[in-house]
């Protein structure tokens, strides 16, 4: 006699970070914003990953196809901290994102920060965007969301001069002791 029996899977805690979750916050500086020197109000790209893998680049030639390089790993207390901050601030729900396009066809307007956070759980992407004025800075809780990703890539924020070269002064001609006189 052969009995066959059946094993329910079990139940996903609705409340568990998703095995399967990733956030990217791409931030995009239309013409004049690109001066800005804080982190999540840079032109630059973060992705999280479950694992607690962080990748992150900021600078100009950074887009929303842009695949950055390892910033670091977080432990999973870390990701579920993170996860709680998305649900805490609604965007950890597919229902309430505001954009069903392709997030890479966007382009930020003179003066303009376009904030486009994306989550994908579940099997399920969905996307938040936000333009805002450069002057003006993200609403609260996007603003909340871009740094805490920055903070854990270990971005921070630069002194205005920090793309400058550092220069070492000798002189107006560090080699006119090597030319003859009149030269």
């Amino acid at each position: 006699m052969l009995a066959l029996s059946a094993c329910a899977a079990p139940q996903q805690d609705a409340q568990a970070t998703p095995t399967d979750l990733t956030a990217d916050v791409t931030v995009l500086a239309g013409k004049g914003a690109e001066k800005r020197t804080e982190p999540w109000m840079r032109q630059g790209k973060i992705i999280l990953f479950s694992d607690g893998t962080v990748l992150a680049d900021l600078g100009p030639t950074v887009n929303g196809r842009t695949r950055p390089g390892q910033a670091r790993v977080l432990y999973q207390r870390q990701v579920r901290q993170m996860w709680d901050l998305a649900k805490s601030l609604g965007f950890a729900t597919p229902e309430q994102a505001n954009f069903d396009g392709n997030p890479d066809t966007l382009e930020p307007a003179d003066g303009e920060l376009l904030y486009v956070l994306t989550f994908s759980a579940g099997q399920q992407r969905w996307n938040f965007v936000r333009r805002v004025p450069v002057d003006q800075g993200p609403d609260e809780a996007t603003g909340q969301w871009v740094k805490a990703m920055a903070q854990a890539a270990f971005l921070r924020e630069l002194p205005a001069d920090q793309d400058l070269p550092i220069r070492y002064d000798f002189g107006p001609d560090p080699y006119a002791w090597f030319k003859k006189p009149g030269a």
